[in-house]
């Protein structure tokens, strides 16, 4: 700055002293040598650019929100269809299971849907495979009426089995009821009381899988029957284990209590041998139903994969959404629980977010609300990451389980009501809590992604930066190098590219670039890599120039590299 002033005033003095034409143009000649010495300076600074390798990464998207573990687990269940009440399968202060219909609304319209679904989806291959197609659409019908006819079967005969058990275990006159077991040995009550638990808990089963069956026909979905099919495989499952325990029992009391009635051991073993080979004649029915039902819908699918697989996708992805649709019509448990009240009528009207019921489980509940940008993202069964604010180093997980339909204004701002249910069994967890969750809205693993910080935008295309490729190739052999920075006079190259979906780190590029290429991800000054001096009053008045040779500075993950003329 020192020289700088001494310039100034040198040409200063020489208007004062030269008060002529002459001195005018020394002092301008003067001032313009000092212009050209200042370019000069600036002249060898070079930009300094961050480099980022284009690689395989995840894009996750997530939502948060802040609120609290519930006091209680009430939870109320609400319609996400409108329509008439057709039934109501529960009852107020029954313990339900996550899946069990609660009440049912009218579906008719939602299943003309998802017939005209199944349709469009057949149609696909009707031109060229028209009869096999209908011959294995046939078969699946036949295969899924076989398998209700088998739950029918099931549900016929285990009246007489479930009764004939009760007998024996808690009748006055039962074999193995426990006033008559009382002198017997220890061995022998806990034979009995095994089976005695056993029948509880298959008694249990058998009231919920019966009223599903009574639910439903044989025009039902197909989805309602292969789920009432599952939930008869366990009842007639237990039941059949239940027997078998009886079995033991009467074997044992029979052939070790010598004192015991042997003509009422011989009947209570004929009766229970007779059980177990009807009950296990029922599993064996209903697994070789639910094996034909797989079979042939593996036909019919392989049937309508020689079709154009877009249009396939297309038509699977309507008859699913006409499917869901219709589900939607059957309220169901979101988890266990029992049935705390049921302000609805059979034939009464249900709109979208009407209360059709309320279930208080033993599961904690999570509380948060969104605003409604937020809760367009959301929707059941997504998984949610919890911390408490409570409770250091305690990562909880969860998922959604009910997203209200309805929200609420505060101030001009909508908010939305989520519940999460949490998955994570931890004493500390207690109601009123603070929660912060996160929540997963979509994951995208093993993409193309950059720095979203590399994404430039010019009108409405996209692009990034690079450097030429002969500059860095000789820096990239490492496959431990991620990151470098680079001091280069090179100007940067544009390359178009087409992103998808972004996080709050990376976006994903669907075309343009490729795996191992490098881009531009920050770009800034850096100190000049030449010097100049000033010119002296008396030399030629002119600056000189700096040299003409250009320098790179390579620096990053796997070192550090100088290259220059």
């Amino acid at each position: 700055m020192k020289n700088h002033k001494s310039i100034f005033h040198k040409a200063l003095l020489v208007l004062r002293l030269h008060k002529t034409a002459t001195g005018i143009i020394a002092a301008a000649l003067i001032i313009g040598s000092y212009g050209i010495y200042r370019s000069a300076l600036t002249a060898g600074a070079v930009p300094q650019y961050t480099l980022s390798l284009v690689r395989l990464g995840t894009i996750t998207q997530t939502v948060t929100g802040s609120g609290q573990v519930s006091a209680s687990n009430q939870t109320d269940i609400l319609s996400q269809v409108s329509g008439t009440i057709k039934s109501i399968k529960a009852s107020v202060g029954q313990t339900v299971h996550a899946g069990d219909i609660i009440a049912a609304i009218d579906p008719a319209n939602a299943a003309i849907s998802l017939e005209n679904a199944r349709i469009s989806l057949a149609k696909l291959t009707q031109p060229a495979k028209a009869t096999d197609l209908s011959n294995a659409q046939n078969a699946l019908e036949k295969s899924y009426n076989d398998g209700f006819n088998a739950a029918a079967t099931i549900y016929l005969d285990l009246p007489d089995i479930m009764t004939g058990m009760k007998d024996m275990l808690y009748g006055q006159s039962g074999f193995l009821n426990d006033q008559t077991l009382l002198y017997l040995s220890s061995a022998s009550k806990d034979a009995r009381d095994i089976a005695g638990v056993a029948y509880d808990k298959a008694a249990v089963k058998y009231q919920i899988s019966l009223q599903e069956f009574k639910g439903l026909t044989r025009s039902s979905a197909t989805s309602s029957i292969d789920a009432m099919m599952s939930n008869t495989y366990d009842t007639i499952k237990a039941v059949s284990e239940a027997v078998t325990y009886a079995q033991n029992a009467v074997s044992r009391i029979k052939t070790y209590e010598s004192g015991y009635s042997a003509s009422a051991a011989s009947t209570a073993a004929a009766n229970v041998n007779a059980w177990a080979s009807k009950a296990n004649t029922d599993l064996g029915n209903l697994v070789a139903a639910q094996d034909g039902i797989s079979g042939n819908m593996n036909s019919l699918s392989n049937l309508i994969s020689g079709s154009d697989p877009l249009d396939v996708r297309s038509a699977q992805l309507n008859l699913e959404q006409a499917q869901k649709t219709y589900d939607d019509y059957f309220i169901r448990a979101p988890y266990d629980g029992v049935i705390g009240r049921i302000p609805v009528n059979v034939f009464g009207q249900a709109g979208s977010g009407t209360v059709i019921a309320t279930i208080i489980g033993q599961q904690k509940i999570a509380s948060i609300s969104l605003n409604e940008v937020d809760a367009a993202k959301v929707r059941t069964g997504q998984d949610v990451k919890i911390s408490f604010d409570a409770i250091d180093g305690l990562n909880a997980t969860g998922t959604i389980s009910v997203v209200d339909q309805i929200g609420t204004v505060s101030n001009g701002v909508v908010a939305y009501a989520v519940k999460v249910a949490i998955s994570t069994d931890d004493p500390r967890i207690k109601p009123g809590m603070s929660v912060n969750t996160t929540i997963i809205t979509k994951e995208l693993d093993d993409v193309t992604v950059v720095p979203s910080s590399a994404i430039k935008t010019q009108g409405a295309i996209k692009y990034v930066q690079t450097l030429d490729p002969s500059l860095l190739n000789s820096f990239t052999g490492s496959s431990t190098r991620r990151l470098m920075t680079v001091s280069t006079a090179n100007k940067p190259i544009m390359i178009k590219v087409t992103a998808g979906d972004s996080d709050d780190t990376n976006t994903e590029i669907i075309s343009g670039l490729n795996l191992g290429q490098f881009v531009i991800t920050k770009t800034a000054a850096a100190g000049s890599t030449q010097t100049a001096t000033a010119p002296s009053l008396f030399s030629s008045l002119g600056a000189r120039t700096p040299g003409a040779g250009s320098g790179v500075r390579v620096t990053g993950a796997a070192g550090a590299m100088r290259t220059g003329n």
